[in-house]
């Protein structure tokens, strides 16, 4: 059993087993058990998977058995989808944010960025979050539950499917578990949804197309360095002293920044790949110039790019407001005189309260696209 924190309430509920959550060898072994062939399950997962859950047209391209079929749509114990609903609002940029209603309780929220040469879907992996960082509106909400791998991977699937590449193409895309809630405090779920999306048979992304963001839990991050399949790391810094860092994340409570420090400088990187630093700039909290230099001495102890996220504002934290401009700017060139990686990330979605920070259980008052009951 993961170990829980005290800031945790709540569980996951489960009714029926859902595709989705299967993994390809899961999925062979109940085909398998119900009397078909192990290529009968790979070519199953992988329609259910690139069709975006169109499961008609998915079974008139799949030329598998109809009995297969009837098989899924009408046991009773199984289902192919964990989402009930979704609601889709797009943004003045292009980008477009996802309500997504769960059969096994409560509501999460994602979001599609195109990008032109790749797209990037950013995912929940739970219900709320436990971890009450003040700048994020998620944590307003409290944590209600965990998601379920299938939750998770159902996400990225319906998104995919609601926006085809023009070109007829698939383009490769990125996933970033940087949605509602916090992916480490539910490492087993989420680490299950990285094999599923990375399945040769399914959509076939690689573990440098997935990023994981995280607060900072130590013993997860400890974890995650375990996992052969491990996706791209990256950490919530938000202040670079204990005392202002404690204030803003509590998390620094239980694993302050020496320790963080640590965890991250024994991390085993593969070649060429770089520990994200994500870095809220929030206006006369953590944007003066000496919280640069000691953001600069930080991220030089480890191979690493600094990402600068001026704060996307919303009524959960209303003294929370973005920097100026200039003073981002100024905060960025000092970076990089003293030697760091670092860009500066303008949010998308920010209209729809889409951006980094904004995701809560609720739909802003943006151009509404669809609502569908599966």
């Amino acid at each position: 059993m993961p170990e829980s924190y005290p800031w945790e309430s709540g569980t996951s509920r489960r009714n029926k087993l859902h595709v989705l959550d299967l993994t390809s060898p899961q999925l062979e072994d109940l085909i398998q058990s119900w009397g078909y062939r192990k290529s009968h399950s790979r070519k199953l997962f992988g329609f259910i998977h690139r069709y975006g859950m169109n499961l008609p047209l998915a079974f008139k391209a799949s030329q598998l058995p109809k009995g297969l079929w009837h098989r899924l749509f009408h046991d009773d114990q199984i289902a192919m989808d964990p989402v009930s609903a979704w609601t889709a609002e797009e943004s003045c940029d292009s980008s477009t944010k996802y309500a997504f209603e769960l059969k096994s309780g409560g509501t999460v929220e994602g979001v599609f960025m195109p990008f032109e040469h790749r797209n990037t879907l950013c995912i929940s992996s739970q219900v709320g979050c436990a971890m009450g960082c003040t700048f994020c509106a998620t944590g307003s909400m409290g944590f209600h539950r965990h998601l379920s791998a299938g939750e998770m991977v159902s996400q990225v699937v319906r998104m995919r499917a609601q926006h085809p590449d023009p070109k007829g193409w698939p383009r490769r895309f990125n996933v970033v578990f940087m949605g509602m809630g916090e992916p480490l405090h539910n490492i087993e779920q989420v680490m299950k949804a990285v094999d599923v999306l990375t399945d040769d048979a399914g959509l076939n992304l690689t573990a440098r197309d997935i990023a994981v963001s995280t607060s900072g839990l130590v013993p997860r991050i400890q974890q995650l360095a375990e996992y052969p399949n491990r996706p791209q790391l990256m950490v919530s810094i938000a202040a670079t002293t204990d005392k202002a860092r404690s204030q803003i994340m509590p998390v620094n409570r239980a694993y302050p920044l020496a320790e963080l420090r640590q965890c991250l400088g024994n991390y085993p990187l593969r070649k060429r790949e770089k520990i994200m630093l994500s870095y809220v700039l929030i206006s006369d909290v953590n944007d003066k110039l000496a919280d640069a230099d000691r953001l600069a001495e930080l991220a030089s102890e480890f191979p690493s790019v600094v990402n600068l996220i001026p704060m996307n504002e919303h009524e959960a934290s209303p003294g929370m407001l973005e920097p100026h401009g200039d003073r981002v700017q100024l905060f960025y060139d000092r970076l990089i005189q003293k030697g760091a990686f670092a860009t500066i990330r303008r949010s998308r979605g920010r209209d729809v309260a889409g951006a980094c920070g904004q995701l809560v259980q609720t739909l802003s008052k943006g151009n509404r696209i669809a609502r569908t009951h599966i």
